[in-house]
């Protein structure tokens, strides 16, 4: 396959969707192109002589892609709302009568 008319991505399959055109996939409007930027922070080059183009394989190794990185950005905002939470806690037992439980550090630690 001449790779100038290959899938950007992997240069192997023939492209199936455009990089730069807005899709609806579940409801989601998804720019391959932007996808690829947020997700590795690559740029591609669109324009020119050549394929702008990306296979149905690698569209769906990119949506994968972001939705675990959407994921690991939940779980983290999650995991420091509890942070914040535990260590307000052990803020509140000091103020209250200066002895702090370990069960409060305990808790704090945990997801570390």
């Amino acid at each position: 396959m001449d790779v100038t008319h290959a899938c950007r991505c992997c240069l192997r399959g023939a492209p199936d969707k455009d990089l730069t055109t807005p899709y609806t996939h579940l409801g989601k409007t998804e720019i391959y192109a932007d996808l690829i930027k947020q997700c590795f922070d690559i740029h591609l080059v669109v324009g020119g002589s050549g394929s702008c183009g990306i296979c149905s394989m690698c569209v769906g190794r990119l949506r994968d892609a972001s939705d675990f990185k959407l994921q690991v950005q939940r779980s983290q905002a999650e995991l420091q709302a509890l942070l914040v939470k535990a260590e307000f806690a052990v803020k509140s037992e000091l103020a209250d009568d200066g002895a702090v439980d370990d069960s409060v550090f305990d808790s704090l630690y945990a997801f570390c």
